[in-house]
């Protein structure tokens, strides 16, 4: 199934003044753990969350070498068009997803089943057979509703109103040129309504998680562990349905947080946590709390691609 979400930021104490520019709330030993907030976990790419993983992506985070301390580098720097971590937020929330006129079905109208998939009466779902991608293992099931809250067997372009989605992804990914292992695990559950033709928007509630464990040698030659926990969850948010203008969600909220602890060889481990609060209200400016290592700052969420500004 193709994935609904999408984007990238900034590392080490960069990672708050991109998204605070008078905020310095990063201590420089949390630094290294705070560059490791930068991306989503491997497989985000392969659930649905507001986090944008990338599909492009082999290795799980690696710390980078003495380039790391400042020097220019467009693995590990990068700067998304948000300022958000784990890539950024995704497209459908900003906006970027059209309906009608060629566009397609709007937001989150793929999500639905592909081949391989069949119609279970024991759960009323359609769930799909496992698949296997570079060592890690993604399972989906979906069920489908129609106005009525009547049961489904198959994705109905005119009819199904409510879809409801969960994937998880499971296995360990060996990174054969840097010789590096990531164990993972992650998985989302999302519904969707307002699907059916003449809808005049769409209703989105779910939850996402995932961990990241990747032990290996970084470009030093020096050992290293690394482990990302990250998740989200979205709350009544409501996308209004134009034919071929962008909306921005009306209502609802979407809560992000990550946590990264870094272990460089004969070091102490570093720890870096951030949580995302972001509300919607219509406008293309959403109001947004950031919480980076215990503090805490409130400010805007520009959706049109100026990023963050903070109040206090």
């Amino acid at each position: 199934m193709k994935k609904i979400f999408g984007f990238l930021l900034a590392t080490g104490a960069g990672l708050v003044a991109a998204a605070c520019s008078d905020s310095a709330t990063t201590p420089v030993t949390s630094a290294l753990a705070a560059s490791a907030l930068a991306t989503a976990p491997i497989s985000f790419d392969q659930i649905n969350t507001s986090f944008v993983g990338n599909s492009d992506t082999n290795s799980g985070f690696a710390p980078g070498g003495d380039h790391f301390e400042g020097e220019d580098s467009d693995h590990h720097r990068n700067p998304g068009w948000t300022g958000l971590m784990g890539g950024g937020i995704a497209d459908v929330f900003r906006g970027r997803i059209l309906f009608g006129l060629g566009f397609g079905r709007g937001p989150f109208g793929d999500l639905r089943d592909g081949s391989n998939c069949a119609f279970s009466s024991t759960d009323n779902r359609v769930d799909c057979l496992a698949m296997t991608r570079r060592g890690l293992t993604i399972t989906r099931s979906f069920s489908y509703l129609d106005a009525s809250g009547a049961v489904q067997q198959a994705f109905d372009t005119a009819t199904t109103n409510t879809v409801n989605a969960q994937t998880t992804v499971t296995g360990i990914r060996i990174h054969h040129e840097a010789a590096d292992t990531s164990t993972v695990n992650s998985k989302s559950d999302i519904t969707v309504g307002g699907l059916a033709s003449g809808s005049r928007e769409r209703t989105v509630n779910g939850t996402a998680s995932g961990t990241e464990n990747t032990v290996g040698t970084n470009e030093d030659g020096v050992h290293f562990a690394a482990t990302r926990i990250a998740g989200d969850t979205v709350s009544g948010v409501i996308i209004p349905i134009q034919n071929g203008r962008p909306t921005y969600p009306t209502a609802g909220s979407i809560v992000r947080s990550m946590q990264a602890t870094v272990t460089l060889s004969g070091q102490t481990p570093t720890t870096s946590s951030r949580r995302e609060v972001i509300t919607f209200d219509g406008t293309s400016t959403a109001q947004i709390a950031v919480t980076q290592d215990g503090t805490t700052k409130t400010g805007t969420l520009s959706l049109i691609g100026e990023g963050v500004s903070c109040h206090d």
